[in-house]
């Protein structure tokens, strides 16, 4: 199963603490073991060093023996710590509690080797007459002749043990509030961190079911106030699309109506007095131009689709723009002096050689020219520009229409859009023409003024192979 994100919250923060607090309780209670011991070494060094110093005079230059003899428990029976004297061989001569460590040599202990050598020696661990843990210091007991034997001092850890346990359990107890502490608290940050988080997937489980009139909460945390502004732009942005294609939908429904009403209409007239030549030629006419229109707009629907789909190829091929501008002018020349509108197409007859998609680049160039004559008056003036730079073929398209509103430019290109001052029978037109473009590699730029007319550029790279 995929962990919540509360629980790895609550997880990872009690185990980040309880690293830490295992860490602090193994460094706290070795210093404090070391501080204990510490002290207990250097109590035991300071007094077998002022004994030493205390006795000076009665040790007898070079004979130990001497020195037990004249009566040692008068000086060492009084101490605290336990006391053995040993002599060079590492023989127990002299013992303060009377143990039977008398007279046995002491060769495993590394207090009693360093000290045999002339220096002074520390061991911790059980004696073998008692259970106890103890600790011991040996020194060397020196004369003018030189060192005479080893005096030890030793002393029971048990006490200074158990005051060091005690502080380890209080230093477990407080771990180990730590740690209920910081589970609680984890539990109340995680609770806090996903409460938000919980109530923007309810929203989007919402959006998800189609209630787009839901509106997500912002939160105080930046990250989550953003999502939450995304999706309710995300919303936004839905329900304007749905608002534009159920537009669409009415609309086409209704430009589809138009001309098959007047298709069917024709017909029926037709049919009821075939021998009016002129009543005939009038009627199959506006059948035709009806029949146009309605295969124009089909065609559209049917780009729409396969550009929307992915279906869309281009078949390239290398293309002269000189002859394609003539067919352009050639098509489009009669239905612009029909309108009183001056068209001119300018172009290098030197011949412009690129590879594109022909006729997918003819339907962009007619598109955006019809779009010119629809919106410009009599009396106005479009023209087409086609030119090249070192990597590019450039297409500029400039009418003197009724222009673009400023806020619109933006729009325009969007699906179903019809704009304000549009005829448009789909509102997919410059759609189709921006896909094109793209899949050509290329940009369509879109500038205008409104009442004073509107210029598009168009670049798409000379020799673009898929």
């Amino acid at each position: 199963m995929k962990a919540t994100i509360k629980r790895r919250i609550v997880s990872s923060f009690v185990l980040i603490i309880l690293i830490t607090v295992i860490v602090f309780e193994i460094f706290s209670i070795y210093f404090v073991r070391y501080y204990y011991y510490s002290v207990i070494n250097d109590n035991l060094k300071n007094e077998i060093l002022y004994t030493l110093d205390k006795y000076k005079s009665n040790l007898i230059e070079g004979n130990i023996e001497n020195l037990i003899i004249d009566d040692a428990d008068r000086y060492f029976r009084s101490l605290n710590p336990q006391v053995q004297i040993l002599n060079n061989s590492k023989t127990v001569i002299y013992d303060s509690l009377g143990t039977n460590m008398v007279g046995k040599s002491l060769k495993s202990y590394i207090d009693i080797d360093k000290a045999v050598e002339g220096g002074m020696g520390q061991y911790i661990g059980k004696m073998p007459y008692s259970n106890d843990t103890v600790m011991g210091v040996s020194v060397p007991i020196k004369t003018k002749e030189g060192q005479i034997g080893v005096i030890r001092f030793l002393t029971s850890l048990e006490p200074v043990n158990a005051k060091i346990n005690n502080r380890v359990f209080i230093f477990l107890a407080f771990g180990l509030l730590v740690l209920i502490s910081t589970a609680g608290l984890s539990l109340l940050v995680a609770n806090n961190l996903t409460r938000p988080i919980y109530k923007l997937t309810k929203s989007a489980e919402k959006l998800a079911e189609g209630q787009f009139n839901t509106v997500v909460e912002g939160s105080k945390f930046k990250e989550l106030d953003a999502l939450a502004n995304t999706l309710n732009y995300m919303t936004d942005n839905i329900k304007e699309k749905e608002k534009l294609k159920n537009d669409f939908i009415s609309s086409v429904s209704h430009e589809l109506r138009t001309p098959l009403t007047s298709i069917s209409g024709w017909a029926m007239t037709l049919l009821v007095d075939p021998t009016d030549t002129e009543l005939v030629t009038e009627g199959l006419e506006i059948i035709e131009n009806e029949s146009s229109r309605l295969a124009r707009m089909v065609e559209e629907l049917l780009d729409f689709s396969r550009f929307t789909s992915n279906r869309i190829k281009l078949e390239k091929q290398m293309t002269d723009f000189t002859e394609l501008c003539l067919e352009i002018k050639r098509q489009l020349t009669p239905r612009a002096k029909s309108l009183g509108i001056d068209l001119i197409i300018n172009f290098d007859p030197n011949h412009i050689m690129g590879m594109i998609d022909p006729n997918r680049i003819r339907q962009v160039l007619i598109n955006l020219l019809d779009n010119a004559l629809k919106f410009t008056e009599s009396g106005g003036v479009v023209i087409l520009n086609i030119s090249e730079d070192e990597k590019n073929i450039l297409f500029e398209v400039i009418d003197t229409g009724v222009g673009i509103d400023h806020e619109e430019i933006s729009l325009i290109t969007g699906k179903f859009y019809k704009g304000k001052n549009s005829n448009s029978h789909t509102g997919l037109g410059l759609s189709i023409c921006e896909e094109i473009v793209k899949l050509h590699k290329g940009e369509m730029m879109i500038s205008s003024k409104l009442g004073e007319g509107t210029t598009i550029k168009i670049a798409i790279p000379k020799g673009v192979e898929e």
